[in-house]
């Protein structure tokens, strides 16, 4: 009987001890790699968004899709409105995606002419499918009631332009050796059309739950269709019980380290949110530029190889982290 006894109270301490603590929310925002840090206002009106959508008792993931909708409306980040304009000087294509700490992810790719791309990949949590694509996804947000809208502003197609130039002149050292006119697949001819990065939100719940997005409008040097980090499972984002990240910066070599699901197995094992932070860097930054916030049960950390605009708030409290 006494061993019986014994066992049902060691049951009892391992549920108690799987169970998430119970404290304020949280949350945290980036405005991408390599943006610059006096940018962090926007972040900090992302948080703030995040946690109002969690103090009126909406779901984590609803949350999350306050605080990046700020970050997409803000023409200072490549989301939404300011998304990088492609090598033609007039394509748009945007990433979007959505996870909650359940297991639930959701994600739209190449989306064209959409003002809120994370208010799609929402709504395609809600679909039998977890990732829409191109022509597709634009269609799909049509069904939402979402409107026709161009992203670009003079800024990105300026930007585009000058990618242009240093296209021509060979400047651009990842397509010295790429033979990009043989290749061209946008609609218009080359020789007409020659005439970085990504936003993110991860929120924690008071009852210890967690949800994370990201939204980029991809980057000017690519070729049309190309698809980064951002809605590939476990690359770009993920989360658990652990905790969460968003990662932002070279998009390729982002997926090739399944940097999301590792930063996870991390925190799982033990790590705090600043030292799997640390990590994620030091994994990435000798191939490519690297960001990534990270929240964790009981801790919020951001790290980056260069500049980075983000901002960390807990619910109740005045105090700011970021850079």
């Amino acid at each position: 009987m006494r061993f019986v006894c014994v066992l049902i109270l060691l049951g009892a301490c391992q549920k108690s001890a799987e169970t998430p603590a119970r404290g304020p929310a949280a949350a945290i925002a980036h405005g991408g790699v390599g943006s610059p840090p006096d940018r962090s206002d926007g972040c900090r009106r992302a948080v703030d968004a995040a946690l109002a959508a969690l103090e009126a008792g909406a779901d984590p993931r609803d949350a999350v899709v306050a605080g990046i909708i700020i970050l997409e409306d803000d023409p200072r980040f490549n989301a939404g409105t300011g998304s990088r304009v492609r090598l033609d000087g007039k394509t748009v294509q945007m990433d979007a995606s959505l996870m909650d700490s359940t297991g639930r992810f959701a994600a739209v790719a190449a989306l064209e002419r959409v003002q809120n791309p994370i208010k799609v990949a929402r709504a395609v949590m809600d679909t039998p499918h977890t990732l829409i694509v191109g022509d597709g996804a634009t269609r799909f947000a049509r069904t939402l009631g979402l409107p026709d809208y161009d992203p670009s502003t003079e800024a990105t197609r300026e930007i585009a332009r000058k990618v242009q130039q240093q296209l021509r002149e060979g400047k651009i050292a990842d397509w010295k050796s790429f033979d990009w006119r043989k290749h061209w697949n946008f609609e218009i001819p080359w020789e007409e059309a020659m005439g970085h990065d990504t936003v993110g939100v991860a929120v924690r719940t008071a009852d210890g739950r967690f949800a994370v997005g990201l939204s980029t409008g991809g980057t000017a040097v690519t070729l049309r269709g190309r698809v980064g980090d951002v809605p590939i499972f476990g690359a770009g984002l993920y989360t658990g019980e652990a905790g969460a990240s968003a990662a932002t910066g070279a998009g390729e070599r982002i997926v090739e380290a399944g940097l999301g699901r590792r930063v996870h197995d991390w925190l799982s094992a033990g790590d705090t949110a600043q030292k799997a932070a640390e990590r994620a860097v030091e994994l990435v930054k000798p191939r490519g530029d690297i960001g990534i916030i990270v929240i964790g049960r009981a801790d919020m950390a951001a790290a980056a190889d260069r500049s980075m605009a983000w901002a960390a708030r807990t619910s109740g409290e005045k105090e700011w982290k970021g850079p």
